[in-house]
């Protein structure tokens, strides 16, 4: 795989992961939850946007060609259940990940090496995000004040 195909697959891959979170935002009813696939789906845009950026720095103003995205298919997801689907997206956040950082130990270009680590770390601070949701309707996220807690600690 030379340097530009690695750019388009980096792109393509942040197409797909938009159209996963649309269209799980569509697929709450949950304001919170939508808002949360909706937040997703800026992240992803940014992402491409300045991967496009540098395709075409790099590529002397050429522009990436990308393969038409079919929409994501759900195969064995119940949308049904907040919880597996929102499961399921953070699964896809650890492949993003995963992806990443093994096209970053394949390219030789710094650069490129370091933008993907970024992503990498940005994908997984995606899965935390998703995992607040799921914190959220599950009820175990515990908000306190820490003053909350004097007369508890030891001195």
């Amino acid at each position: 795989m030379n340097k530009q195909e690695m750019y388009q697959m980096v792109i393509e891959a942040e197409i797909r992961a938009q159209m996963l979170y649309w269209s799980l935002s569509r697929a709450f009813q949950n304001p919170e939850t939508c808002a949360t696939f909706k937040e997703l789906v800026e992240l992803e845009v940014m992402h491409e946007e300045y991967m496009r950026k540098l395709f075409i720095q790099e590529f002397d103003g050429m522009e990436p060609i990308i393969k038409t995205q079919a929409e994501t298919e759900l195969k064995g997801v119940k949308l049904t259940e907040p919880l597996e689907v929102l499961r399921f997206a953070q699964s896809r956040e650890d492949l993003a990940r995963d992806a990443y950082l093994e096209i970053a130990d394949y390219t030789e270009d710094p650069e490129l090496k370091s933008v993907l680590s970024k992503f990498a770390i940005q994908e997984e601070d995606h899965k935390q995000l998703i995992q607040a949701e799921i914190d959220r309707l599950q009820g175990t996220m515990i908000w306190y004040d820490p003053a909350e807690l004097s007369g508890l600690m030891e001195d």
